[in-house]
């Protein structure tokens, strides 16, 4: 008997087996309010901007802004929700007080900051592991892969735990990272081809 199955993005896997759970994992439309955002709406995907600026500000209906993408009525309420999470997401992420970079430098040499950093930027260890083969033109055994990004992260939290006690300037970094770790992928865009077929062709029109 053939076997399907559904896939899901690697968003909704973090959310279903991270110990901890945040409220914006709870945020409905309900308790949405826009212009509390504001400040992160910039730092979303393209595409999940537009859907905001088409559903928020132009008041289009779900079902509208299906019909113009050509796709479901449920893949909108999904961007939309999604978007909304990450937004929340962005907005509850643990400030630092200083430069991370000034602050790591002592402890840490300048790729395991790169590494430290481009998680915190992108959430996301594959994507992490790209923009560090790009950067140090790593390949081949020497390339990062998104196991070995997952070590060195993890053993750079593990330092940190370690640091605090003694530089406690660390601590607001060592909240951030934990944060990250706690919530991977939450800025991963997974692009779905039929909503991007029919984005790419009605973008133009949004604007």
């Amino acid at each position: 008997m053939t076997k399907f199955c559904k896939s899901m993005d690697p968003f909704e896997i973090q959310k279903r087996f991270s110990a901890e759970e945040y409220s914006f994992y709870r945020l409905d439309e309900s308790s949405f309010h826009l212009d509390d955002f504001k400040p992160f709406i910039n730092k979303l995907p393209q595409r999940e901007i537009d859907l905001i600026e088409l559903y928020y500000k132009k008041n289009k209906k779900q079902k509208e802004i299906a019909h113009f993408f050509g796709v479901t009525q449920g893949a909108i309420s999904h961007r939309l929700s999604r978007a909304r999470k990450r937004l929340a997401f962005l907005r509850d992420m643990p400030k630092l007080t200083q430069d991370i970079r000034v602050a790591l430098e002592e402890h840490f040499n300048a790729f395991e900051i790169d590494v430290i950093i481009y998680m915190i930027e992108t959430t996301c260890q594959s994507r992490t592991a790209s923009l560090l083969n790009e950067k140090h033109g790593l390949k081949g055994k020497e390339a990062m892969t998104q196991v070995k990004i997952r070590h060195k992260f993890d053993r750079a939290i593990s330092k940190l735990k370690k640091l605090k006690k003694a530089s406690p300037e660390l601590k607001d970094v060592l909240e951030l990272v934990k944060y990250i770790k706690s919530n991977l992928y939450m800025l991963h865009e997974v692009i779905l081809p039929h909503f991007d077929k029919g984005y790419k062709v009605k973008i133009k029109d949004i604007h």
